[in-house]
């Protein structure tokens, strides 16, 4: 093995038993057939995978087929399997395997990834996370994390995007310029000073950085070594794509789930856009911190069953900022290797067209959305250049600032999730420019508030939440 990742190989370990019915079930889906014949020896040559038979009860025969066989088996495990397969239990105890199967993917740096039953083309993407020495000055980005699992923006996002800068060359890597850009636009710069080794890393964070509307966040290695060419640029360039946050504007709507095989995997939950629960549901022993444990889960309260169909009608409190989060246990989503699941997101008065789809992720998928206030345009227009309020949460006081770029009469009020207006600044014209204005709120009780901003014909809305 180590032989083959000093070449730069990727190793994929399927461990396995004969009696086991979920490995029968991946072995026979043939991801990592398809992965070893596009990446292992007859294809790019990038790879290699190994089957290991695990169990120590059962003799060789068993991988043949019932004849022979010790114990049980499904059948022929060799059948049209290219790649090597190994019958040696102490292999498996040696990674503390507990369940089957278990697949592992070895990176040439001598990490170790537990990764679950994903498809050729899943596992293939995770492979090219894996870093590859090549060349003499090389320096990649890897392990990319940007605090937020959410990529939709409803109004605004908060990010603090940090990586692993790992020296892919032969001489030590001492410096790197990196820089931040948002839809091209230079955001951060830092530099980078240290001395790695051969496959030593640096974690690097750039500071908080609030994003709007769609757009790609690119994070770049522009020089490495004092001013030296990359060896290998590839891996210099990191991009993080975001778009627009899907819009209802029905304050009930609707979600549709179906499971896959293994219904007992799935939990969600329905949050607001400071992250409280509004509605969840699924099993409780899965929760939402049990995704991508790759074993086996108990049932607990609000288990639903396997290939089962759930409607949901949910009321949301007001316009706003909203998501919907939802976990897998063993860390393939709901679709498509065991079962074809999905979920759904309608608004109540259109049930037949979603405006939110999903269900093909791994451990986790968050996915935000908005409520509209059907008597606001979101959208700058002519008058209104911003339109913010913070702090957010607020105690008893908000600040509301916006931009005209003509004049106009202004009027703001606060309203509450029931729709009365519970305080109110009188129309005025006001004159083209930047304006702030602070807002009493001591007297409101905490909670869910929209602030609404009128220039002109033109409303804009936006959510804060009051503190206690």
């Amino acid at each position: 093995m180590y032989d083959l990742l000093n070449e730069g190989k990727v190793v994929l370990l399927e461990v396995s038993a004969t009696w086991c019915q979920p490995c029968w079930a991946y072995h026979n889906g043939h991801a990592l057939q398809n992965y070893y014949t596009a990446h292992g020896p007859d294809g790019d040559d990038k790879a290699r995978v190994f089957f290991i038979e695990g169990d120590p009860q059962t003799n060789p025969e068993c991988l043949l087929g019932p004849s022979g066989c010790n114990g049980f088996t499904f059948g022929n495990w060799l059948n049209g399997t290219t790649y090597p397969y190994l019958d040696n239990a102490a292999l498996s105890d040696s990674f503390d395997v507990t369940y089957y199967p278990t697949i592992y993917m070895i990176c040439p740096n001598r990490k170790v990834y537990q990764v679950g039953q994903l498809s050729a083309e899943k596992l293939w993407e995770r492979s090219l996370g894996c870093p590859v020495a090549s060349g003499t000055n090389n320096a990649g980005i890897f392990n990319v994390d940007l605090g937020t699992e959410l990529y939709e923006i409803c109004d605004t996002l908060s990010v603090k995007p940090a990586f692993s800068i790992i020296n892919l060359g032969a001489n030590a890597l001492t410096s790197a310029s990196v820089s931040l850009t948002w839809n091209d636009d230079l955001q951060q710069s830092l530099y980078w000073t240290g001395n790695l080794p051969l496959y030593g890393e640096a974690f690097i964070t750039f500071d908080s950085l609030q994003l709007s509307g769609a757009g790609i966040l690119k994070t770049t290695i522009s020089s490495i070594n004092g001013g030296q060419g990359d060896d290998d640029y590839s891996n210099n360039v990191h991009n993080n794509s975001f778009s627009q946050a899907a819009a209802f504007n029905s304050q009930k709507i609707i979600l549709k789930i179906k499971t896959d095989n293994f219904g007992a995997e799935t939990y969600w939950q329905l949050l607001d856009e400071w992250g409280g629960v509004l509605y969840h549901g699924g099993n409780e022993n899965v929760g939402p911190n049990g995704g991508g444990t790759f074993g086996e889960v108990d049932p607990g309260p609000g288990t639903y069953a396997s290939n089962a169909l759930i409607n949901k009608t949910l009321e949301l409190p007001g316009y706003g900022c909203y998501s919907i989060r939802f976990v897998d246990a063993y860390g393939d989503g709901i679709c498509c290797n065991y079962g074809n699941g999905y979920y759904r997101l309608y608004g109540y008065n259109n049930p037949a067209v979603p405006i939110l789809t999903g269900g093909e992720f791994e451990a986790i998928d968050h996915r935000g959305f908005i409520l509209s206030d059907p008597s606001a345009e979101t959208t700058p227009v002519e008058q209104v250049a911003d339109f913010r309020v913070f702090p957010n949460p607020a105690g008893n006081v908000l600040t509301a600032a916006y931009s005209l770029q003509t004049s106009a009469p202004v009027t703001i009020q606060i309203v509450n999730t029931l729709g009365q207006v519970v305080y109110t600044v009188e129309t005025e014209q006001v004159s083209a420019g930047d304006h702030e204005m602070a807002l009493p709120l001591s007297d409101l009780p905490g909670g869910i508030y929209f602030i609404r901003l009128e220039a002109g014909l033109r409303v804009f809305s936006r959510t804060f939440l009051k503190e206690n």
